[in-house]
């Protein structure tokens, strides 16, 4: 018997509720009209089949012409090649570097607590396209109206294609005339410095009246939207709109006009959703990017890198790591200019783009290429934002992933082919992590989180319930055993193991290059900077409601001392050197962020806790087992943020952790030993697999957040203002890869010296400002004679240098460029009211190496028998 509460849609023959006919009827086979405007009884539905589709198309072309933004229009290029035909198959088809990191770059890792509004803006219009996902991308089973089972609406799609490549077209650069140049470089220059719209029109006038009174061409430079529209149709970027549940339950397929499970009204009267997010697909970004020659060289410069034999000595990036190692024989083998294979790591991540707002809260979806060397990763520009999406998405954060997902299917099984000026380039792409803060990872895993009896995510260890410090009911803590608990497997994670914390299986399990608990990784931002270390300052001054035995508590006049010693300290040393800022952390511990606090366990707590006041010696002793176990932890955590550690240095991370981990154990209450401090224990294991923690922390989204939180201005929509400004960042970046010059210090002094290199060993140094000068003349205020016999005879080791007579000639510079950073030395400062030639340096020791501060003094390079060196 027919279901009284269905009708049957004429176009696609598939029965819909009545109370979402109107809606579906609206959008069915990419034609909108609205019946009801046609009808003199609102509650009789039209005869579909009497209505010419034709007419119904040119009437909704007609009523919804003033319905979008123009900075969202999609343009037709006209010019790709046959194979774009293909690119219909996949739903979502459509659509100035700072290497050094700031306190305003860093968030505090309190995501995920509130609420969050990101409902779209409805400016684009999205041409139906015919959908593939895998199935199950949710399972999550709920009651509908109806009483029956709640299918998700990604279940219904025909399984995903993984066989058929993408097709990404990039068109190659065109001469622009001066007026054009230096508007889209206005236009970047303004999105940089987060000038406002209003501002940047003031300021637009004013330089075109300069422009027609000066004879620029007699062309203004244009309008702020003018410059968007031009650039979107060079650089073909556009975002996909999908519609999302109002009450950020999931996302559904494009001409989905499915209900959600929660009962929410999902569609305004004229069929169009009440939220949306855009969705900037991970393909085009990396098309344009492998587009750039010079960018593509460099990923094949660290591809085909000679990867380290098992047992060498340093470790140095992922690529060295055993996951990367074993997969590089099936996954990343025989990689050419024209057929590469990528590896990327995912990170998502919360926030708050406004202060006091707990109900704007978004979750980024973050991607770094990490096929490019650490040098080059982390650069503004070739970071990847997906997605910004709701940070209370309910707890089902793969509904709203599930169109990266689809990609990455595709990009690891099929790749995708990329038409450019260079020619076809073939690429594979493969997500060796996928990681973020706790919470992040938790969803991700779908793991039961670390306050359950299992905890933690990476092995099974059995937590313990104890009352919280604060005194507010029971936690779980992890004070284990001496030995490590057993390592989750990894079926764990592809069929799911609710007995031990795993609910259900994870997705990314199906991905080629899944590699068990491993893939998830650890992040030293949120473990060691925003949680280790802050609740250690916590321990220090006993800042607990309840009594607890830190081992480690401190009078309160020692931790005053300690906050200004450090303010103090600050003014004296130079801001490049510490990537965090100096705080006084007795009084403002909650404005520190994950930086400040690395910083705070690397150098105050050595220093000021140990030597400057010496207090916690005074407190205990100095051979007490907590002085002891308190700098296990800082060397153990000081060794792991290296950027190269060797064989020695990770055998003795794993000591110092297990000390530190003992003295917590045996020493302290068990309710201090949180997850954090137990994800130590993992550090070596984690190292061995994936390299040096720095190789793929969460500082680069950290970053990333860091610029929308600056940028992103409208309370009442964030959502939509954070899509307008990834498209806006996109451009940016494709336009300054094209037609900008990417010298981050402008030109070069006409005056400079090229150290050579004959082994190209190391990155090319430059002397600037050079004159030839005499050792003598120097050598009264530096000792540069014996300073140089010492080092040529050290180069020689056969006493030839200690009989012959040295050169007098020098070459002396004024500035010194490594890499892409300047140097300045005491001979010839800098202008500024400010200390900047102190370095850190890690030089070699009787015991191994160590971390230095020198300054720099004199830049000169001296030959010797045809042999040239460079002194500072």
């Amino acid at each position: 018997m027919p279901n009284p509460k269905l009708i049957t849609c004429m176009s696609c023959s598939v029965d819909q509720l009545k109370t979402r006919y109107n809606a579906h009827v609206a959008v069915c086979d990419g034609i909108v009209y609205e019946y009801m405007t046609i009808n003199e009884d609102p509650k009789v539905l039209p005869d579909a089949s009497g209505v010419d589709p034709s007419i119904m198309n040119t009437v909704y072309r007609m009523n919804d012409q003033d319905m979008y933004y123009n900075d969202m229009i999609e343009y037709d290029f006209g010019d790709s090649p046959s194979a774009l035909v293909q690119q219909p198959l996949y739903a979502d088809n459509c659509g100035g570097d700072d290497d050094h990191m700031t306190d305003e770059d860093f968030a505090t890792d309190d995501n995920y607590n509130d609420h969050s509004d990101n409902e779209d803006e409805v400016d684009q219009e999205n041409v139906p396209e015919q959908q593939h996902i895998i199935v199950g991308a949710t399972d999550q089973v709920n009651s509908d109206e109806e009483g029956g089972i709640y299918i998700d609406p990604w279940d219904k799609e025909p399984p995903l294609r993984t066989d058929v490549p993408f097709e990404e077209t990039v068109r190659g650069t065109t001469q622009l005339d001066k007026h054009h140049q230096k508007s889209f470089e206005l236009y970047s220059w303004v999105q940089d410095h987060n000038v406002s719209r209003d501002a940047y029109i003031s300021l637009l006038s004013m330089l075109n009246e300069w422009i027609v009174d000066d004879s620029f061409d007699k062309k203004l430079l244009f309008l702020p939207t003018k410059s968007e529209a031009r650039l979107e149709k060079m650089v073909n970027l556009q975002g996909t709109k999908y519609h999302i549940c109002p009450g950020h339950c999931r996302l559904f397929p494009l001409t989905s006009m499915d209900d959600c499970s929660c009962g929410k009204e999902q569609f305004f009267s004229n069929g169009k959703p009440i939220a949306s997010m855009s969705y900037f697909p991970l393909r085009r970004q990396l098309a344009y990017m492998i587009s750039d020659q010079d960018i593509c060289m460099s990923i094949l410069d660290t591809v085909t890198l000679q990867l380290l034999e098992s047992g060498e000595e340093v470790l140095t990036d992922i690529t060295d790591g055993t996951i990367y190692r074993t997969l590089k024989a099936h996954l990343f083998q025989n990689q050419t200019e024209t057929n590469l294979s990528l590896a990327l790591s995912l990170f998502v991540d919360g926030f708050t783009p406004f202060k006091g707002s707990g109900n704007s809260r978004m979750t980024i979806v973050h991607l770094v290429l990490l096929s490019l060397s650490p040098k080059e990763r982390y650069k503004t520009k070739h970071m990847m934002q997906v997605a910004i999406i709701p940070a209370d998405h309910t707890g089902d954060i793969y509904s709203f992933l599930t169109p990266l997902l689809r990609e990455l299917f595709v990009l690891e099984d099929a790749g995708m082919n990329v038409y450019c000026e260079g020619g076809s380039i073939h690429v594979k792409v493969h997500l060796l992590l996928a990681s973020g803060d706790l919470i992040g990872c938790q969803e991700i895993v779908h793991h039961t989180g670390n306050n359950s009896e299992y905890g933690c995510r990476q092995c099974r260890i059995k937590t313990t319930s104890e009352i919280s410090p604060a005194g507010k009911g029971h936690g779980r803590y992890y004070p284990g055993t001496i030995a490590m608990s057993t390592p989750r497997s990894d079926d764990e994670f592809i069929q799911g193991m609710p007995d031990y914390g795993i609910k259900k299986a994870t997705l990314f399990g199906q991905l080629k290059s899944f590699h068990g608990y491993s893939f998830f990784g650890l992040d030293e931002m949120h473990c060691i900077g925003a949680n280790v270390t802050r609740k250690l300052w916590d321990m220090i001054t006993g800042n607990f409601a309840t009594d607890v035995n830190s081992t480690i508590k401190l009078r309160r006049g020692p931790c005053l001392d300690i906050g200004r010693a450090i303010v103090d300290s600050g003014s004296t040393l130079p801001s490049r050197i510490f990537e965090g800022s100096f705080r006084d952390v007795s009084k403002k511990a909650g404005l520190m962020r994950s930086v400040d606090w690395i910083m705070f366990l690397q150098i105050m707590i050595p220093t000021l806790v140990f030597e400057g006041f010496e207090q916690l010696v005074d407190e205990y002793g100095r051979n007490a087992e907590q002085v002891q176990a308190l700098m296990s932890l800082v060397i153990g955590c000081t060794l792991s943020l290296q950027w190269e550690i060797d064989r020695e240095d990770h055998s003795n991370i794993k000591k110092h952790l297990n000390l530190w981990h003992l003295h917590m154990k045996n020493n302290m209450d068990h309710n201090l030993y949180t997850v954090n401090f137990h994800l130590l224990r993992h550090f070596t294991e984690i190292i061995e697999k994936l390299g040096p923690l720095r190789g793929y922390s969460t500082r680069s989204a950290e970053r990333a957040i860091g610029f929308f939180k600056r940028h992103i201005k409208l309370c009442v929509r964030p959502g939509a203002n954070a899509a307008k400004i990834i498209k806006r960042q996109l451009l940016m970046c494709n336009f300054e890869h094209v037609y900008k010059s990417d010298d981050p210090i402008g030109e070069l002094p006409v005056n400079q010296y090229v150290i050579p290199d004959e082994d190209e060993e190391y990155e090319e140094i430059i002397v600037w400002n050079h004159h030839v000068a005499s050792v003598t003349n120097y050598n009264a205020k530096y000792n540069l004679i014996e300073y140089l016999t010492n080092y040529w005879h050290y180069q020689f080791r056969d006493d030839q240098v200690l009989h012959s007579v040295l050169d007098n000639n020098i070459r002396i510079g004024t500035q010194l460029l490594k890499g892409d950073i300047i140097f300045r030395c005491q001979e010839y400062p800098s202008t500024a009211k400010k200390l900047d030639t102190l370095v850190k340096l890690i030089m070699p020791t009787t015991s191994g190496s160590g971390m230095f501060f020198e300054d720099l003094l004199l830049f000169f390079t001296h030959t010797y028998e045809g042999t040239i060196s460079y002194q500072h």
